[in-house]
């Protein structure tokens, strides 16, 4: 009787190969599924800080012109671009030094902090950018307009990262 008691024992001893192929093979279907889904969510998240920066930007210079009472010769018409690309922020095409738009790096300056280090983290961005062109009205508010790409218009208007996502 002791015998048949140790030879189950022995017989027991660990998966077989058959056993471990088939658990591997349902985990490669299990990634396979959901790495596009995570690489998507990635890209979605990337999208809403990219937009949530020029927010943060554009939000800067409202309350600068706020704060110091000052206006320039900008009307919502000859508004200016403020744009967001992998090389950081420009203003009118322009980067800090040597720029007409000092308004615009003085508002950074005081209100956002590391604005200069800022730089485009969505990588599927039609033409690798995104721009508002920002502008003045009457009582000294700002005003937006002409939002590139349509994708980021769109995002603007429904907060939806992944508008167009798959087109």
């Amino acid at each position: 009787m002791l015998k048949v008691f140790n030879r189950k024992k022995k017989d027991n001893k660990g998966f077989t190969l058959v056993e471990l192929v088939i658990v591997i093979a349902i985990l490669a279907i299990l990634v396979g599924i959901l790495a596009p889904q995570y690489t998507k969510y990635v890209e979605k998240s990337k999208k809403s800080v990219d937009v949530n920066n020029m927010e943060e930007l554009v939000k800067a210079v409202e309350v600068y012109v706020i704060d110091t009472a000052t206006k320039d010769s900008l009307t919502a018409e000859n508004g200016v671009v403020l744009k967001l690309d992998k090389d950081g922020v420009t203003v009118g095409g322009k980067t800090p030094s040597g720029t007409d738009n000092k308004l615009f790096f003085d508002a950074f300056n005081e209100y956002v902090k590391n604005w200069d280090s800022i730089v485009l983290k969505g990588k599927h961005w039609k033409d690798n950018f995104i721009s508002v062109k920002v502008g003045f009205d009457a009582q000294g508010g700002v005003t937006l307009s002409e939002y590139t790409p349509d994708e980021y218009a769109t995002y603007v208007k429904t907060g939806d990262a992944g508008a167009n996502q798959g087109k």
